[in-house]
């Protein structure tokens, strides 16, 4: 199983658009597939489902997605459970849900007790991973594709510790540049706390993910075009994006 995670602090870039169409075109190769929404926003979850099944799917007490997942361990009542994997065709969808953005504290306070060795803490931290491991195995996925929010929280460093890769969507502006110098050094945070932590794991039988989180490239946005070049404005832009990436 392959995980990547499409991830960029700056919206509208394009990221969750990127993350539907891939998913397709690697079902149309033969590829089994899950699709993760870990972005409160929940656009990937929208542009699979339409209305009708969304409300079904978001009502009482949303059981058949993330949010039911990881809604014993918000009411302190156990461990995550089992994932609902939403049929797509041939794609499975871990459906996405508003209410994930309450889980942004308990995975805050988590963070530093897995210093102290606190089984309860790291399986916070790692309830995502886990809930997508099960989810795999049960779709017999071979690539797991993540989609996150536009942000550098608590939420987002959890979903991020699930992905082994990271691709990193962007637009040829100002924007995304100034993102990719922020991106890189956070990256690089995350997989070092991730690493000093998860040798304080005081239960050998909890699936943790490894300190994974590589950058394996960026995609560019279709800029506007005359005589088939970037305009001026977007070229400026384009033109740096590569020397800041390589900086990762």
């Amino acid at each position: 199983m392959k995980t990547i995670a499409f991830f960029n602090n700056k919206g509208g870039v394009g990221k969750s658009f990127l993350a539907y169409h891939l998913a397709w075109k690697l079902d149309a190769l033969g590829v089994r597939v899950l699709a993760a929404d870990l972005d409160p926003q929940a656009n990937l979850t929208n542009m699979f489902l339409n209305e009708d099944r969304l409300e079904t799917l978001w009502a009482d007490e949303h059981q058949n997605t993330l949010f039911g997942m990881i809604n014993p361990i918000l009411k302190g009542k156990g461990d995550i459970a089992n994932p609902h994997v939403e049929p797509i065709g041939n794609i499975g969808l871990l459906v996405g849900d508003l209410g994930l953005s309450g889980f942004e504290d308990r995975l805050s306070d988590a963070w530093p007790r897995c210093l102290d060795g606190d089984e309860a803490a790291f399986r916070v931290i790692s309830a995502f991973y886990r809930g997508i491991e099960l989810a795999a195995q049960a779709q017999e996925s071979e690539v797991v594709i993540i989609d996150v929010g536009p942000n550098l929280g608590a939420l987002n460093r959890a979903a991020i510790l699930s992905a082994q890769y990271v691709v990193v969507p962007l637009a040829p502006d100002l924007f995304s540049l100034q993102g990719l110098y922020n991106l890189g050094p956070t990256l690089r945070e995350w997989r070092r706390g991730w690493g000093e932590r998860i040798k304080k794991n005081p239960n050998p039988k909890l699936s943790l993910p490894e300190p994974w989180m590589n950058p394996i490239g960026y995609v560019v946005m279709q800029p506007a075009t005359q005589l088939n070049r970037p305009v001026k404005a977007y070229e400026r832009w384009m033109a740096q994006i590569p020397k800041v990436y390589q900086t990762w």
